[in-house]
């Protein structure tokens, strides 16, 4: 014997309207062919489910016997049917991403802050870790994409610009040099350097930018993180050159920063994925949120220009 799934929703709606008319307005049938359904379920398992009179309809024996077994496996049916459905919005489901430690405290926080407010059914996870492990972790399918530094070409990865971060220096605000427009490369060599470790694309750029001014030397203090540099920056032993893109997430009380160059040492951020894996609706949503706040990041870059100028 096989149910239509139409039959048993109607015959449900019937019960619990307790009018025909109703459960067809529910399911959005005209009555006659509402009324055909129910003879046609009635006629397939051989027992009458509703008795009628001008007045009431009430279920048989056999109806509620039937609604008593089939009204659970309905709603459950309904649930999925919603949850897949939410599935496939993006409103729901689980999400992995990569993000350079940069970005994942301001950028990457908000954004996750932004979709768990509008979407709280959409689990996120994010790791933060340097360019060349986060693009790692991507081809290995490890994650679903990363947020990081477009590099050079990798042939099984696409990359999709959002937004061009600058590297700048940071000073204490009693600095000789703290008014000054922007700050050299011959003139950021002979200061002592506070760096981010070697790994890392900022120390990277930093030592390209040094190495073509034909200046460059080892920092005076190597250190992992950005709150530290800003840290012994603020204690006068040395300076740092950080992502502009974290600054406005961190405590810069005393301190000041500046402009770079020539050249201006840049580089181009976006979502890396691969190429032969289409992301998850929930992963894409999440895009989305990354891609606004990426709008304020450069919105605030662009002020913060005018205002030096």
């Amino acid at each position: 014997m096989n149910f239509k799934l139409r039959q048993l929703e109607g015959f449900v709606a019937a019960a619990e309207t307790g009018a025909f008319s109703k459960a067809a307005d529910r399911l959005a049938m005209t009555q006659p062919a509402f009324s055909q359904l129910i003879r046609e379920l009635e006629a397939m398992v051989g027992v009458r489910l509703f008795e009628r009179t001008t007045r009431r309809m009430e279920l048989t024996e056999g109806g509620r016997l039937l609604l008593a077994q089939v009204k659970r496996p309905l709603d459950d049916l309904q649930h999925a049917y919603a949850n897949l459905r939410e599935l496939a919005g993006g409103e729901s489901g689980t999400v992995t991403f990569a993000v350079l430690p940069s970005s994942a405290f301001g950028l990457g926080t908000r954004a996750i802050a932004q979709l768990r407010e509008r979407f709280p059914k959409v689990q996120v996870r994010q790791i933060e870790d340097q360019n060349d492990l986060l693009i790692d972790k991507v081809l290995q399918r490890e994650v679903e994409f990363g947020l990081g530094m477009f590099s050079h070409e990798i042939p099984a990865l696409r990359f999709d610009f959002m937004f061009t971060d600058e590297l700048v220096a940071i000073l204490p605000a009693g600095h000789a040099r703290a008014r000054a427009r922007q700050i050299g490369w011959h003139e950021l060599a002979a200061m002592p350097l506070v760096l981010l470790p070697a790994p890392s694309s900022v120390r990277r750029l930093v030592d390209a930018g040094l190495a073509q001014a034909g200046s460059h030397r080892a920092p005076a203090f190597e250190v992992v993180n950005m709150v530290t540099a800003l840290s012994m920056v603020r204690e006068g032993l040395g300076v740092t050159v950080l992502p502009r893109v974290g600054l406005e997430a961190m405590n810069l009380a005393g301190l000041v920063h500046r402009p770079i160059g020539p050249p201006r040492p840049q580089r181009q951020m976006g979502i890396l994925r691969r190429v032969d894996r289409p992301l998850s609706a929930a992963a894409e949503t999440l895009i989305g949120f990354l891609h606004g706040q990426a709008g304020e990041v450069a919105r605030t870059a662009a002020r913060g220009q005018r205002g030096m100028s």
